[in-house]
């Protein structure tokens, strides 16, 4: 019995070629991009980014929003 090969199309070669090709580059340049960011590890630039959002102007502003939202639903009985 022969084995029969799987049919390309015409362009499927070319397309793997050229997308391994562009994924490959845009790791080398993402790789340096963060390298050169701070000097810090990226899990230290995450933590610092969250902990922004956690205690900033809009962070608070939610909790009040949410502590009267507490309130008022401990407040109006329901029927």
């Amino acid at each position: 019995m022969k084995k029969r090969r799987a049919k390309h199309s015409k362009w499927s070669r070319p397309f793997v070629r050229t997308s391994a090709t562009g994924l490959s580059a845009a790791l080398l340049l993402a790789g340096s991009t963060f390298a050169q960011a701070t000097g810090n590890s990226p899990w230290e630039n995450a933590v610092n980014v969250l902990q922004t959002a956690f205690t900033g102007p809009i962070a608070k502003g939610l909790a009040l929003v949410a502590i009267v939202v507490g309130g008022l639903t401990f407040a109006v009985p329901r029927h």
